[in-house]
């Protein structure tokens, strides 16, 4: 009991020390361009197939269950509104929060794990180069940009693939699925700028828990393996929780 206490005092103490010398960069110079365009590549772009192909089947597959359930009440024209309030305000920022956490995470803990195995970081260190500024704000200002307008794409894709499902397999009307998503919500654009708010929150748990576990990562092959596994779980799972958090206070 008292060493994993020990452990977790001391894992504590290393992530409160992190976040000080994190923010304490913050007074280090400006960012250069090149590397936030290089990481908001590496964040946003390549992640954005996996965000699409995810989103369309998403839509596709809640507007089918969606239809089957409003069509015995008799209640289709208010397809597109059900189909809306469900992804804009909880499986479109979760389910980007967790690929992103999977696909930009992993990478983020591995890439700095390297380069802390490889004494990259105390090379910057001996040249008077600050690696919290230079290294991990470029990468967490990049999810903390990027996050959002995935979700943002997420929500276009899907709501078009829902409308697809049931204008052209089920034969409604464009005009009757639009209608009442467009002019009968007044919490439309709410849910969507809700989602884009959960997305900030989100990006910013996954730059930090992935930076966290690539700077204090164990020695050999394994440490990197082990780093971007404890990343991806540990953001995933802060995704889920923080959502139904940042849910109580929204809503």
């Amino acid at each position: 009991m008292g060493h994993y206490m020990f452990n977790l005092l001391r894992v504590l103490e290393q992530f409160l020390r992190f976040i000080g010398c994190l923010l304490l960069a913050l007074q280090y110079g400006r960012l250069l361009p090149r590397q936030m365009i290089s990481q908001l590549h590496i964040a946003g772009v390549s992640s954005l197939v996996l965000i699409c192909i995810s989103a369309l089947f998403i839509g596709l597959v809640f507007a089918f269950q969606m239809y089957i359930v409003l069509e015995g009440f008799g209640s289709l024209p208010q397809l597109s509104q059900v189909v809306a309030f469900g992804l804009f305000r909880e499986l479109s920022p979760v389910v980007t929060g967790l690929l992103v956490a999977g696909r930009v995470g992993s990478t983020l803990a591995a890439e700095l794990g390297q380069m802390k195995q490889a004494e990259q970081i105390d090379s910057l260190l001996m040249w008077g180069i600050n690696s919290y500024a230079y290294l991990m704000w470029p990468r967490l200002l990049a999810l903390l940009i990027v996050t959002p307008i995935l979700v943002l794409a997420f929500d276009a894709i899907s709501i078009y693939a829902a409308w697809f499902y049931a204008v052209t397999l089920h034969g409604m009307e464009s005009q009757i699925f639009w209608t009442p998503l467009v002019f009968g919500s007044i919490y439309f654009e709410v849910d969507v700028l809700y989602g884009m708010y959960k997305a900030v929150f989100f990006g910013g748990w996954i730059g930090v828990m992935s930076l966290y576990q690539g700077a204090f990562v164990e020695r050999g092959s394994s440490g990197i393996a082990k780093a971007s596994t404890q990343a991806v779980v540990l953001s995933s799972a802060g995704v889920l929780m923080l959502d139904y958090v940042l849910s109580q206070f929204l809503y």
